[in-house]
């Protein structure tokens, strides 16, 4: 999986995820996350509350969000879509933002649980657009009483975080530094670390450690390479600094989250 600022060519992405953990990270397309079982801590621009199953967080175009999995049996659908399969509520979509993006089962209208496991249903059968499209507009007729609507101060894809998420998911694996990025950007240093601080809720090494990490966590799931390779792979000038960084944010060896993560089937 990426772990970082994506560009995708998929209009529509629905799927059961694991023991889903995601950096800070942005992207132009809605997301809505529905957990079915276990504990997840999710985060979306200032806020963060951690969500039980039958919970929902709707996820505005160019929001910064993330995930983190607080328990063993998390699993949640995941629906990422263009807004072209938004329909009326684009507009909406793109100027405005949830003041509390997150919903809990009480407040949700059955059809919303329904739309969301019809969607994955319909994207493992290849996917009808228009029938995709009827379903996430179903979810939003439904959700969108419920959230109270901020307008955006300005284009997020003109702030300087999202200059921040492409820069880092491109350059991630060469020896970036924060004087680097600054540089990059056009910005100062002081300033750059600021919007780490504030808007991103983290220091910048530790938001580029997050983002190797959850590298070399997809190429440990899905490859039998060394765990010295992957660490070169996923950016890191050394195993004792991939070692220390793995550790704090998955809390088990490289060895150890591949054994348990490839003798996982994930299932819907």
């Amino acid at each position: 999986m990426n772990a970082f600022f994506e560009t995708r060519d998929e209009g529509l992405t629905s799927i059961v995820a694991e023991r889903l953990s995601f950096p800070l990270h942005l992207h132009p397309q809605l997301e809505l996350y529905f957990v079915l079982s276990g504990e997840t801590r999710v985060t979306v621009r200032r806020e963060a509350k951690t969500l039980a199953p039958g919970a929902l967080a709707v996820i505005f175009p160019n929001q910064i969000h993330s995930y983190t999995a607080l328990s063993p049996d998390s699993r949640a659908a995941l629906v990422v879509c263009d807004l072209a399969l938004a329909g009326g509520f684009s507009d909406t979509l793109l100027l405005w933002h949830p003041s509390d993006p997150f919903l809990q089962p009480e407040a949700l209208h059955p059809n919303v649980a329904f739309a969301v496991g019809e969607l994955t249903a319909e994207k493992r059968g290849g996917g009808d657009r228009a029938v995709c499209a009827a379903l996430v507009q179903l979810v939003l007729a439904r959700v969108m009483p419920q959230l109270s609507l901020h307008r955006n101060r300005a284009a997020d894809h003109e702030a300087l975080t999202y200059q921040i998420a492409q820069y880092m998911a491109a350059h991630f694996r060469e020896p970036v530094t924060l004087d680097k990025l600054a540089r990059a950007l056009g910005v100062s240093r002081f300033h750059l670390s600021h919007v780490f601080s504030d808007k991103m809720g983290q220091r910048f090494s530790a938001y580029l450690a997050s983002i190797r990490v959850d590298c070399a966590c997809a190429l440990l799931a899905g490859t039998n390479r060394s765990v010295t390779e992957i660490a070169a792979e996923a950016g890191f000038e050394s195993q004792r600094s991939f070692f220390r960084a793995f550790g704090a944010r998955c809390g088990m060896t490289p060895l150890a989250y591949r054994r348990q993560a490839q003798g996982t089937q994930v299932h819907s």
